[in-house]
């Protein structure tokens, strides 16, 4: 049996888990949940986990806490490894490999994921609070039900030996780069599990979180950076703030890819709203069929034919209609054409 690594909960003073005063048992958990369901300060090995598992029978934990404890080594069941509404409080589990493990209803109260990694497993309803995570944190074919809560929860702690302001901004925009990084290996992981609408919500954080990681790197060195850095970043703030807008809107757009409905519905209130524009502004050229000359420029179909070329206002209206609808169209063929070839 490999021996167990206890160094974290004494130097990793980022992670939830960080308390000098811990000790853990010498002797590994046995699994003997009969006796002793609710183990604390253990070191729970995966190797002593075949012994009690029986093959092609389902292993089931249920309603059990585990407090302050330590997950190393593999876990793996034939067929399923089932933890059903238990408790994990400060626990760890670094140097972990779970394989077929379902959590399901489980709460994960100032606990690490760090330096895990989860393969064919599952977290359904589960409740995420003060949870260590890290860019090792690896999962594969492992779907989470509620991914927002679980990165919402996740911290990073300030080094108890420094108060500095700086250092304190430093953890800050570290973990949401972390967050980001975590994110691309959930969207990786859910790209072939789980439901198609938790897919979509993984890749809107994705996208934001990576985008707001970098404003927040761009903020570190404009706060502590040389003049000349201070000048380069607060460029590069403006263009990563230009890009999470344009990406909100986009992604509300088509629901970050999940939605063709979405995209119609935007053709059908440009198509509306122009019409009533044209219906009731006074321009300097008069619009006999306003909802016929909207539905023309809509549909791209008739811009030639209803181009303003001696009204400065209409062709300005114009302009702005037919620039949204393009943008509009880009984005409804883009999310139709992704959604047909992905299956592929």
């Amino acid at each position: 049996m490999n021996p167990h690594i206890g160094h974290r909960r004494q130097d990793c003073w980022w992670e939830p888990i960080y308390d000098p005063e811990v000790a853990l048992e010498p002797d590994p958990y046995d699994w003997d949940i009969a006796r002793d369901a609710c183990p604390s300060r253990r070191y729970i090995a995966g190797q002593t986990l075949d012994t009690h598992a029986t093959p092609g029978d389902t292993f089931k934990v249920n309603r059990a806490t585990y407090r302050e404890c330590d997950f190393q080594g593999t876990f793996r069941a034939n067929p399923l490894f089932m933890f059903d509404e238990c408790r994990f409080i400060g626990c760890d589990f670094a140097y972990s490999s779970w394989q077929n493990a379902h959590f399901r209803k489980c709460a994960f109260i100032g606990t690490s994921l760090s330096l895990s990694s989860f393969k064919r497993c599952e977290f359904r309803d589960c409740t995420w609070e003060r949870v260590g995570i890290g860019s090792k944190t690896e999962f594969a074919g492992t779907f989470i039900s509620n991914p927002s809560a679980l990165i919402a929860a996740t911290v990073s702690q300030t080094d108890p030996k420094d108060k500095s302001r700086k250092h304190r901004v430093y953890q800050w925009q570290r973990l949401l780069t972390t967050r980001a990084h975590v994110l691309r290996s959930l969207m990786l992981s859910h790209g072939t599990v789980g439901d198609e609408h938790v897919f979509y919500e993984i890749v809107k954080l994705h996208e934001l979180k990576r985008l707001t990681a970098r404003m927040a790197e761009d903020l570190f060195n404009i706060a502590f950076s040389p003049l000349v850095g201070k000048i380069a970043n607060g460029v590069a703030l403006l263009f990563h703030l230009l890009n999470f807008v344009l990406m909100s809107l986009f992604g509300l757009t088509n629901k970050w890819g999940e939605s063709v409905s979405r995209p119609c519905l935007a053709f059908g209130l440009i198509f509306w709203g122009f019409a009533e524009v044209y219906q009731r502004w006074k321009f300097n050229t008069a619009i006999p069929h306003p909802f016929q000359k909207s539905f023309d420029i809509t549909l791209l179909v008739g811009y030639s034919n209803q181009v303003a070329l001696n009204d400065l206002q209409l062709a300005i209206v114009e302009s702005a209609q037919v620039t949204m609808a393009v943008i509009i169209y880009t984005i409804f063929f883009s999310t139709m054409i992704s959604k047909l070839s992905r299956a592929r």
